[in-house]
């Protein structure tokens, strides 16, 4: 069993620009103590004791986000994450495997040149090999096997763009990602821990040094998404919609795990969403 306490302050700097900081705190509940309360307290940073612990002690992570409104239509916004932090090891340039780091880039336009409801935006994602891992594994980034950070865990360089536009109660979306990761091999010939699955242990890490994104098994990832619909009923966002999925997986070497497939889904249906997408932001 395993535990997570979060804390996280958003300040407005001016009406223009937002700064965030904040930390995440994993502990194993070896002792049968349940639910540390002193968690709790709201003041950030209260919990980067953790750090001084080292790396077995617990599982911290800290950091910084930003967003600045460029005017009513464009903002952009970003992240930069610590996992563990040696500033001999991250400002080293040698690549260490305690250089766990991890920033995000993005930027979205609203009423896109001028045409209402036409909404588009622009990310970039990157997280250094081992990030969200940890040498006990219970005290990774992860639950019921699927990382709770991003979906492709760590190891990985990603760009995405989105566009969605409505028209009275017809809609359109599409969405693209160009990624590139490093798997493990899982072989009897190589059986090293290239810090890309977050339930890999360090302690199997195939180099001290000389590690970068995207290392072992590279693979890189296309995935193409084309929605189409007609709104039934506004309040509830029931509607019916037709889709196009495209899906190509690419690895350097095909294994048993990994392995080079192309997969396309055509849907039609009728559904009600959970949440409107278009009043979340």
């Amino acid at each position: 069993t395993k535990y997570m306490a979060n804390h996280y302050l958003s300040y407005n700097i001016t009406k223009r620009l937002n700064i965030g900081l904040f930390e995440s705190v994993l502990w194993q509940n070896d002792n049968n103590r349940g639910f540390d309360f002193n968690y709790l307290n709201p003041i950030i940073f209260y919990r980067a004791i953790e750090f001084s612990t080292g790396s077995r002690g617990g599982n911290a992570l800290i950091g910084i986000s930003a967003k600045y409104k460029v005017n009513d239509r464009i903002n952009g916004y970003g992240q930069f994450i610590i996992d563990e932090f040696s500033t001999s090891d991250v400002f080293g340039g040698k690549g260490s495997y305690k250089n766990k780091t991890g920033y995000q880039l993005g930027l979205k336009y609203y009423d896109a040149f001028g045409l209402k409801n036409l909404f588009l935006q622009a990310e970039y994602n990157r997280v250094r090999p081992y990030t969200y891992s940890h040498n006990t594994v219970v005290l990774n980034y992860g639950h019921n096997n699927q990382s709770m950070a991003h979906t492709l865990g760590a190891n990985f360089s990603e760009f995405i763009t989105i566009a969605r536009y409505q028209n009275g109660r017809i809609y359109g979306d599409a969405k693209f990602i160009i990624a590139k990761r490093g798997f493990e091999f899982n072989t009897p010939e190589d059986s090293y821990f290239y810090g890309g699955n977050i339930y890999g242990s360090e302690d199997d890490r195939v180099s001290d040094d000389g590690n970068d994104v995207a290392q072992g098994n590279t693979t890189n990832f296309f995935h193409a998404e084309l929605q189409a619909g007609y709104v039934i009923n506004p309040a509830t966002n029931l509607k019916i919609y037709g889709s196009f999925i495209f899906r190509n997986f690419d690895p350097t070497v095909d294994t048993e795990t990994v392995f080079k497939n192309q997969t396309t889904w055509v849907n039609f249906g009728i559904r009600t969403d959970l949440f409107n997408w278009y009043y979340d932001f």
